[in-house]
Parts: structure tokens; sequence; C-alpha cells
């Protein structure tokens, strides 16, 4: 039986941002999971809404996996910080 060689595509700030990449990834055919998902105890449940959750794909889909991800974090960085108005935006 072999093993699954999984590398981690990007740390997020929190496992809500992790499972919105990992949808991302998988709409653009990428196989992607949130590190510890799988957990269902109490204790690992609150672990995940804490602190930053990688994000982990197959070795063999880390390059359109990067390529998702950069073109991602570009677009979220366009829209600069919360709360800034966007040029054009309404006032």
């Amino acid at each position: 039986m072999g093993t699954l060689d999984l590398r981690v595509v990007h740390t997020a700030a929190s496992f809500i941002e992790a499972q919105l990449l990992v949808g991302l990834l998988e709409s653009e055919g990428v196989a992607a999971r949130a590190a510890g998902s799988e957990l269902m105890d109490e204790f690992s449940a609150a672990q995940r809404l804490l602190g930053p959750t990688e994000v982990v794909v197959k070795a063999e889909d880390l390059p359109h996996a990067t390529e998702v991800v950069a073109a991602w974090r570009a677009r979220s960085t366009e829209d600069g910080p919360p709360g800034e108005e966007s040029p054009g935006a309404p006032t």
C-alpha cells in the first residue's frame, strides 16, 4: 500500500479561511484538505477555531495549486484591507 505525499500549499490565518481555500482549489480541479478537518472531538474543534491551519495538496498538484493560491492572494490584496474603500466605490 502506497503513502500519500502531501505538501503544504498555504498556511491560512484561520480554519475558516483554510476551508474557503480548499473550496477554491477543488473548484480548480485540485484535491485539497485543511489539516485537522477530520478530527471531531471537542478539543480539536476548539483548536481549529484558534489559530493557523495548513492547506495541503498532493505533491503532484503542488505547481497548479501554488498558481491558484498566488492568484487568490493577488486578488485579496487588490481589494485592500477591510474597511478601506476601493477606488470607484460609491460614497
